[in-house]
């Protein structure tokens, strides 16, 4: 990862990889703060992760509310949620 740093005993990269189960409230309690600790020491970490986290509950919401469609396939989820996820990062800048 270009610019990966380490913060709080974490690399940039560990964070990355975990970051779905963070969001996702999936992490033990001693796992969940190290990933927090390692976000308030690191800006790029911080600001993808908000925006990661910004997509993934306008996710859920679609989904609750139904107004995603049934027979979407995936590779329209995914550009959709890519696109999604581009616009929150780029909000947070």
């Amino acid at each position: 990862m270009d610019g990966e740093r380490e913060v709080a005993g974490l690399l940039c990269s560990e964070v990355l990889a975990s970051l779905s189960d963070y969001l996702d409230g999936e992490l033990a309690a001693e796992a969940r703060a190290a990933i927090e600790a390692h976000l308030a020491g690191c800006d790029r970490c911080a600001r993808f992760g908000g925006g990661m986290s910004g997509a993934l509950a306008a996710l859920r919401e679609a989904l609750v509310d139904g107004s995603v469609a049934d027979d979407l396939d995936a590779p329209q989820l995914f550009a959709r949620l890519r696109a999604r996820l581009d616009d929150e990062t780029a909000r947070r800048r």
